[in-house]
């Protein structure tokens, strides 16, 4: 009776032990991940990086931004101009019956 009490206090501590060494794995697991992840975001930068110094990229957004400024120039204008407009004629209806 001793030994079979013994066998099965045994086999439990052992699987007791064996869960609390399978936790203290799990947790170094989750930093490598933190860490794999900055360094994946950090050679992700990299890369951008060694891109965006391409004279060839830096060229082709310069004339974009040239361009779409030049597009969008006078659209801001105009909207500046109509909206001025409306605000005036809003300023005369409200001057307007306050006069008579």
């Amino acid at each position: 009776m001793k030994l079979l009490a013994m066998t099965v206090l045994l086999v439990t501590i052992c699987s007791l032990e064996g869960a609390l060494v399978r936790r203290q794995a799990e947790e170094p697991s989750l930093q490598s991940l933190v860490s794999q992840y900055f360094q994946t975001v950090t050679s992700y930068g990299k890369d951008l990086m060694e891109k965006a110094q391409c004279h060839e990229l830096q060229a082709q957004a310069k004339a974009y931004f040239e361009q779409t400024q030049e597009q969008l120039t006078p659209l801001v204008k105009k909207a500046g101009s109509d909206l001025i407009h409306f605000l005036s004629n809003f300023m005369d209806l409200v001057t307007q019956p306050a006069t008579k």
